[in-house]
């Protein structure tokens, strides 16, 4: 089944392959193209120009074509061409400077209205970012960028997690530079062109704050029909009430969120646990991603798993991986606190791990490879 569905992922990146990428690839073709005239002009007067300098001189092209350069541009240094100061020189010279100034000024000008015009600079860099993009795995899509996004994005940073913000608002693009955002998409995040540019075939997951509930609908609707494994792929939303984060979360969120309800969960959580602050406060940290230095993983034991039938002193997880096993969510849903090295891991059941996001990040690569973790058992430590 999982192989169907990477299958089904790459064939679609391969039908809709960064069309957004290939548009705006075409846009700047487009626009380098009305360059040619003004170039074939500039370069054509530097010819005669040069050539007719060449004549004069008896073959000299460097300062040929420096005289050409200087009288054409208007900066006139002097006769510094051998033959230049003579009568046919200087008729010469006259005709060469009345068109080739001329020339000169109206390439510039068609240049330069054009760069503004098109906005080529933009586009290249657009090019460029779109291309980077592409070699960006595991990351996530943020569609909207706002206050609370902008917060959620340093929270990403802290946790080096890479990310792609869409905007449709062409306004937003001063801000997101002035934050120091590396990738960004200025279109609309509905499309599918749009997304699998952004990466989502190999993103981890989607944030949707677009502060309208039709545009958030038609966000989490086109991704999931991009990426319908909600465990693989992961959609979490904003919602004004209750009823829009359920309606969010059935149309194929993994979770919406209700600001209000967070911010009453969050004051309450201080109110309740006035006699211990300080490990209220910590945990809030950690639930809210807040802390840098520590954090809890869920670590599921599948079936297959060495880890089936073990006991946790024959794992010895604080030794040999440096994290703590604070509790087991049992298959029952109950969850087990009161854990010894003698209590025994099932299948199905769910490691909860405390400690560095580093070591955690370790040990669940190490948990998840069964031939490591039949060498922890083994006695050897990983490192």
């Amino acid at each position: 089944m999982k192989k169907k569905r990477k299958l089904r992922r790459l064939k679609i990146g391969k039908r809709e392959e960064n069309q957004l990428l290939d548009l705006y690839q075409r846009k700047l073709i487009e626009a380098l193209k009305e360059l040619r005239l003004p170039v074939l002009m500039l370069h054509f007067a530097l010819t005669v120009g040069t050539l007719g300098y060449m004549v004069l001189s008896g073959g000299d092209f460097i300062n040929s074509f420096y005289m050409t350069v200087i009288t054409i541009g208007t900066i006139g240094f002097g006769e510094i061409v051998e033959g230049s100061d003579t009568l046919v020189g200087r008729i010469f010279t006259s005709f060469l400077a009345l068109s080739g100034i001329g020339i000169f000024t109206t390439s510039v000008t068609i240049t330069v209205r054009l760069i503004f015009k098109e906005d080529i600079i933009n586009l290249y860099r657009a090019i460029r970012m779109l291309k980077e993009i592409e070699n960006l795995s595991n990351h996530f899509i943020v569609c909207g960028y706002n206050e609370i996004t902008a917060r959620l994005i340093k929270l990403l940073r802290k946790r080096k997690i890479e990310f792609v913000v869409i905007d449709g608002r062409s306004e937003v693009a001063v801000r997101l530079q002035e934050d120091n955002v590396k990738y960004f998409v200025l279109e609309e995040p509905f499309k599918r062109s749009v997304l699998i540019s952004a990466g989502i075939m190999k993103a981890k997951g989607l944030i949707v704050n677009l502060e309208d509930d039709a545009r958030n609908i038609a966000v989490i609707v086109t991704a999931r029909l991009l990426r319908p494994e909600r465990d693989n792929f992961l959609i979490y939303s904003f919602a004004p009430t209750e009823e829009t984060a359920q309606k969010l979360e059935e149309l194929g969120a993994n979770r919406a969120i209700v600001p209000a309800r967070l911010l009453a969960t969050r004051i309450s959580a201080y109110i309740f646990h006035i006699g211990s602050a300080f490990i209220s406060d910590l945990f809030d940290r950690i639930a809210f991603g807040e802390e840098s230095d520590i954090d809890i993983l869920e670590f599921g034991v599948s079936g297959g798993s060495p880890l089936v039938g073990k006991m946790l002193k024959e794992i010895d997880f604080r030794r040999k991986l440096s994290v703590t096993i604070i509790a087991i969510r049992r298959t029952t849903g109950e969850l087990d606190i009161n854990i010894t090295g003698d209590t025994q891991i099932e299948e199905g059941d769910t490691l909860i791990l405390f400690g560095s996001p580093k070591n955690l990040r370790r040990a669940q690569r190490i948990l998840g490879n069964f031939e490591r973790v039949e060498r922890l058992l083994g006695g050897k430590v990983e490192v």
